[in-house]
């Protein structure tokens, strides 16, 4: 191009001019210098089109989050220990891809995990959609779980219907790569705003974002909230549940035109029964160190029962039948605040001397268990946790439609504690876990239905 241009100009200017020539060298210097530099700029621009189609689709769904819904904050124990333990695993796993948490209490639930993983946040969009809608007024056993759900949906496709909450609509259309149910007890008829939060999963497969349910627990469900659960389920991926009562719910239907969707929906679904999410890491760094605790151990509830006073002779009745005299240690724990404080002053009023562990101290040191203990308790985890620690024991059954199932759950993971009946005493608490490696064999089998959306 330069050697044209220079043939040109000299038929125009006579080759005798001096000036002509010093000025199409330094012509000729300056268009070879920028012919390198257009070079060497289509050299990266190709470098760089090259790594882009490297990265492709793979590096995009990276640095999108991992969504999961899940009711830590209130704070309950339970709650708080599925959260932290699936937040733990992800930070080892994933450390650098972002993570939220929706559910019903973000700041408390923010607090409480703040240290388990360098990319969390805490939101609690579909937990306001659940509540805040064109059904959400009146008594609550009055509202229509599918509407409910219905209402969930549109919004998620039309963020006008809840302009309050776009920014974390937007979030769950543009910024997640999945979509992760978490187990526990919170997904039932007796808070049956939560069931609608199930209806994220057809939305999302609508999208292409994959959603798994992991470990939970459906009882109690009334009609039509079975039925629900069972259309709701078959939009997941994945959907296990935690106890046998759940999952035959969810597989079974109550006529042949449900029989054919549930055929139709499943086959797209796996469905299974499985330990409780908190075994997501084998209950590695969940128990308090040993030093200190009492041989004797009580949790027990106020809500759920009738008579409390009742179920408080209970426990001190059982107490005797074991020996355990007045003016000995007990350890009382709290794993839902205020609810579980009144069996403290039961027990100080019979003579014993109590040591509290508040739900504050669970949270912060560890679950108060350790080999050799002997427990009493109403509650689910505390049974769990205990039993799987090798501590021997017996559990109170409240709220049959609820906790009975609970407990039965524990039992089939591996507890031999036996069931102590409000009324009846006498009962010899039972052994605990046997099988030391069933713990890793749970957090395996976790991980492993878990994968479909965290394995690289």
């Amino acid at each position: 191009m330069q050697l044209n241009m220079n043939r040109a100009l000299r038929h125009i200017v006579p080759l005798s001019n001096g000036t002509f020539h010093r000025r199409m060298s330094r012509t000729d210097v300056q268009l070879s210098e920028m012919a390198q530099s257009i070079d060497a700029v289509k050299h990266e621009t190709i470098a760089l089109r090259k790594q882009l189609d490297s990265v492709g689709c793979a590096e995009i769904k990276h640095n999108r989050a991992f969504y999961l819904v899940a009711e830590p904050g209130h704070p309950n124990y339970g709650d708080e220990l599925i959260a932290r333990e699936w937040v733990r695993y992800l930070a080892v796993q994933h450390p650098d891809v972002p993570i939220y948490i929706d559910c019903a209490r973000p700041g408390p639930a923010a607090t409480i995990l703040r240290d388990e993983h360098p990319r969390l946040s805490v939101v609690d969009t579909l937990a306001r959609l659940t509540r805040e809608n064109d059904f959400a007024s009146g008594d609550v056993r009055d509202q229509s779980t599918r509407d409910i759900a219905q209402f969930v949906v549109q919004a998620l496709n039309d963020e006008g219907k809840a302009a309050r909450y776009a920014s974390g609509i937007e979030l769950l259309r543009s910024g997640v790569r999945s979509v992760h149910v978490l187990g526990g007890g919170y997904l039932n008829s007796i808070w049956r705003v939560n069931l609608a939060r199930l209806s994220v999963a057809a939305w999302a497969r609508g999208r292409g974002i994959p959603a798994i349910a992991t470990g939970v627990g459906l009882l109690p469900l009334q009609d039509p909230d079975d039925s629900f659960v069972r259309e709701a389920a078959g939009s997941f991926i994945s959907f296990s549940v935690r106890d046998a009562e759940s999952y035959q719910t969810v597989i079974d239907s109550s006529s042949p035109q449900q029989v054919g969707d549930q055929i139709q929906e499943m086959a797209r679904t796996q469905i299974s029964l499985a330990p409780d999410d908190c075994f997501v890491n084998a209950l590695d760094r969940c128990y308090a160190p040993p030093e200190g605790l009492p041989d004797t151990m009580v949790c027990v509830q106020s809500d759920f029962v009738d008579d409390a006073a009742a179920l408080h002779r209970h426990v001190i009745a059982t107490l005797n039948s074991w020996e355990v005299g007045r003016g000995a240690t007990i350890g009382v724990v709290e794993c839902n605040p205020y609810v579980d404080y009144p069996i403290v002053e039961s027990l100080e009023s019979a003579g014993y001397h109590v040591v509290f562990f508040p739900l504050a101290f669970l949270l912060k040191d560890g679950f108060p268990a350790r080999a050799g203990q002997r427990w009493l308790t109403t509650r689910y985890h505390p049974h769990l946790l205990a039993a799987a620690k090798g501590c021997r024991g017996s559990f109170i059954t409240v709220g049959e439609r609820y906790y009975a199932v609970k407990h039965q759950a524990v039992l089939r993971m591996g507890s031999h504690w036996t069931n102590s009946v409000i009324g009846s005493t006498g009962l010899r608490p039972g052994a605990g876990f046997e099988d030391a490696h069933i713990l890793q064999e749970y957090a395996q089998q976790i991980r492993e239905t878990a994968d479909v959306i965290y394995h690289e």
